[in-house]
């Protein structure tokens, strides 16, 4: 899932930092990462809150060369 798509769907970074309880800042960061993606765990998390009106694309993030988060293992 992309930044892209979720200002599609929110209309307002404020309105997807709201969404995801981040800081706009935080969102801003995503459009930085390659090809815009977000973080898997939040694009899952999207798909499922918005009953995937927002579609959560597995093969956006197979690829090795795209960078997602996989440093969550420690967290409860």
């Amino acid at each position: 899932m992309t930044t892209d798509q979720l200002i599609s769907y929110f209309k307002t970074p404020k309105k997807v930092a709201e969404f995801f309880n981040i800081s706009q800042e935080a969102f801003y960061q995503w459009q930085n990462r390659p090809k815009k993606l977000i973080p898997k765990d939040r694009a899952i998390e999207a798909a499922f809150r918005t009953n995937s009106e927002l579609a959560f694309d597995e093969n956006l993030y197979q690829n090795k060369g795209n960078y997602h988060c996989n440093n969550h293992k420690n967290e409860r």
